[in-house]
């Protein structure tokens, strides 16, 4: 897990190594066990910057490195690419996994951030095919791969990523990202300047900054972010999950390596069917997943929230283990948000070392600065404060990689509101029991009204939803101010047909583009602020296909969510957690606190003459919703963090304004 940048010019313009410092140091969290860096000529010329003086021994003859001290930097004339390297050393700790890496041709130099969990197969694959290898690490492996198969290497990658190779020879530069997103790229283009980096900082903080406007209008309106390429910050793109780029003299190429829909429908023909096979092949892949996510040269831990995901994750990595595990987690007084019950009957049946944080508020601003400058992007939900004080946890015992249960909600209909696309699938194929009985039993929870509203929508008049929503709602849309909701408006986008049911359809459109990009961004930012790697086994791309190759009805029966993962790894769970379905998940009590003794600080940021986020919150409607959230007349509190998190972004990257709330009544 490292932190990668870089810049190409065939526009001609110069790269400096000050730049390129300047981007490495820009996010050295991600990488505080060394830096590189590579500046290249047309005619082909190379300084290499940065990195200890024993990594030349790892290129052998005909490939000279001479590393340089980055402030002792000469420039070199002409350069037109530059590739940036942070280092969090997780495997081959020795210099020779230093990067930027080149394979032993000469060819291609590497920029890698993440992890390839099966490099050691690859390896074993590649050197029968006659390929030397720099390191024992996987960027090595990437290398060889990529001058084996070229671009599908991809597909045989299973992993996250980040990655850029420059080639030599055909002086293009080759970007991508791992299928789901996991790790992060951004890139700046003009048609002459191609920049790219891990991180928004590296490309934003030296140059002018201009809010993207409809990126602000879906957060407010929608609770929508990390949904496109486009960024909070105009004029800078992020690399979609899935995707890959090209640039060279032909200009810029980005464009769709991995498809969920059509790997998943190539699948279905052969996928088993009796239920003992679907269980066994589910248990084979993800203990498989789990165990791959093992492989490292440091130790590694896990979070453990006490829901099924991360309990899953920790007691199958335990099985294989012989030491025990340490597991990370945090509560709070309240008995609504706090997971520590289940947390420690799991860590007690893995046999795992459990710690525990407890935090009550009192840091929430000094915390929210640091996540404001981290995240680079406002967030939808205040769970990252608890996520924040986890990841701090685990780095005061020196951890540098952890396993998480993230992406098992979205793979497995874990989350309540995937009963309605269930329950309009029922309806649509004329199982009329079983939706009668459904309806009932959601009913209960989120009431008849609204799921009988919801679950009828196939057959209702078009307009009819519209209504109830707006009925049953937040009503989110009110606090949006007219000229933003003029200049970026537009009808919320709805999944796309792609799978039988429709409940499959929003699945993979919340993986893809509506809800995992911004968790997985999350979890980023605050675990590589800690320099701490995250790995996250329902994220296996050969669980995903599986799964998006079966009927939709293994993940929901009746009322009851991720019965796949119920059944098939149930008996590896305490009883209390398998039948969980009060799902949480490191929630925080941030209504509490807001209506305590944080009123003050609220009014005085969202309500101020000054406001930074008054061109974009229509000012009486959010004065008059929050003075009623405060009130405890509207459960708003989500609404009132992206409000919040709103002003102290704009304030921090557009207008350069310190903040010091007053803490206050």
């Amino acid at each position: 897990m490292c932190g990668i940048g870089g810049v190409f010019s065939p526009g001609g313009a110069p790269v400096r190594a000050d730049d390129l410092t300047a981007m490495g140091r820009g996010m050295c969290w991600r990488g505080p066990d060394d830096e590189g860096y590579l500046l290249e000529n047309r005619a082909g010329d190379r300084r290499l910057l940065g990195g200890p003086d024993t990594v030349a021994e790892t290129f052998g003859s005909g490939l000279p490195y001479a590393p340089t001290p980055p402030e002792a930097a000469r420039p070199l004339a002409d350069a037109w690419v530059g590739l940036a390297f942070r280092r969090l050393a997780i495997l081959d700790l020795s210099p020779a996994g230093h990067q930027p890496m080149c394979d032993p041709s000469g060819r291609f130099w590497l920029l890698f951030n993440g992890e390839i969990y099966n490099y050691l197969e690859l390896r074993t694959e590649l050197a029968a095919l006659g390929h030397r290898f720099v390191s024992t690490g996987d960027a090595a492996v990437i290398l060889a791969a990529f001058a084996q198969w070229g671009e599908g290497a991809l597909a045989r990658f299973n992993g996250m990523w980040g990655m850029a190779i420059w080639d030599t020879r055909e002086k293009r530069l080759f970007v991508a990202r791992d299928r789901f997103g996991v790790k992060p790229i951004y890139y700046q283009w003009d048609g002459r300047l191609f920049r790219f980096a891990s991180e928004l900082k590296p490309l934003v903080m030296d140059r002018p900054r201009v809010p993207h406007r409809r990126s602000i209008h879906d957060l407010i309106a929608w609770d929508w972010v990390d949904h496109a390429p486009e960024t909070f910050f105009e004029g800078t793109l992020r690399l979609p999950p899935g995707h890959a780029l090209t640039v060279g003299a032909e200009g810029l190429r980005v464009f769709r390596y991995w498809d969920l829909a059509e790997r998943a429908a190539a699948l279905a023909p052969e996928a088993p069917r009796r239920e003992g096979d679907v269980l066994e092949t589910f248990r084979g892949l993800f203990d498989s997943a789990v165990t791959l996510r093992l492989r490292s040269d440091v130790p590694v831990g896990t979070c453990l929230s006490g829901g099924l995901d991360s309990s899953a994750v920790l007691l199958t990595a335990a099985r294989g283990l012989d030491h025990p595990m340490r597991a990370f987690t945090v509560g709070y007084d309240d008995p609504g948000f706090d997971e520590r019950p289940h947390a420690r009957a799991v860590a007690q049946a893995a046999g795992a070392e459990m710690f525990e944080t407890a935090p009550d508020g009192g840091d929430l601003f000094e915390t929210l600065e640091k996540l404001v400058w981290h995240q680079e992007e406002p967030a939808a939900g205040p769970g990252l404060y608890s996520q924040w004080h986890v990841f701090a946890l685990a780095q005061r015992h020196g951890m540098k990689v952890l396993l998480d249960g993230q992406g098992g909600d979205e793979l497995l209909a874990g989350y309540h509101r995937y009963a309605f696309p269930h329950l309009r699938d029922l309806a649509r194929q004329g199982r009329l029991a079983e939706f009668a009985r459904d309806v009932w039993g959601v009913g209960r929870r989120h009431g008849h009204l609204e799921t009988a509203a919801k679950a009828m929508l196939p057959i209702l008049p078009p307009g009819f939803f519209r209504w109830g929503r707006r009925t049953l709602g937040q009503g989110k849309e009110r606090v949006v101010h007219p000229d933003l909701e003029r200049d970026a408006g537009r009808a919320e986008p709805a999944p796309p047909h792609r799978f039988p049911t429709e409940l499959s359809d929003v699945l993979a459109w919340e993986m893809s583009e509506r809800f995992l990009p911004s968790l997985l961004r999350y979890e980023d930012r605050s675990s590589m602020a800690h320099s701490i790697e995250t790995r996250l086994p329902f994220l296996d791309y050969r669980l995903a296909e599986f799964l998006f190759s079966l009927p939709a009805e293994w993940r929901v029966r009746g009322t009851t969510h991720k019965w796949l993962l119920r059944l098939a790894l149930g008996s590896r769970l305490p009883q209390a957690v398998a039948a969980r379905r009060d799902k949480m998940g490191f929630e925080t009590p941030m209504d509490r606190w807001f209506r305590g003794r944080y009123t003050g600080c609220l009014r005085s940021l969202l309500l101020a003459p000054d406001a930074a986020s008054a061109p974009y919150l229509e000012r009486g409607a959010v004065a008059r919703e929050l003075e009623a959230f405060l009130a405890g007349r509207r459960d708003i509190g989500i609404q009132v963090w992206r409000w919040l998190h709103l002003e102290l972004w704009l304030r921090t990257f557009i207008e350069g304004r310190a903040w010091k709330p007053v803490a206050k009544r």
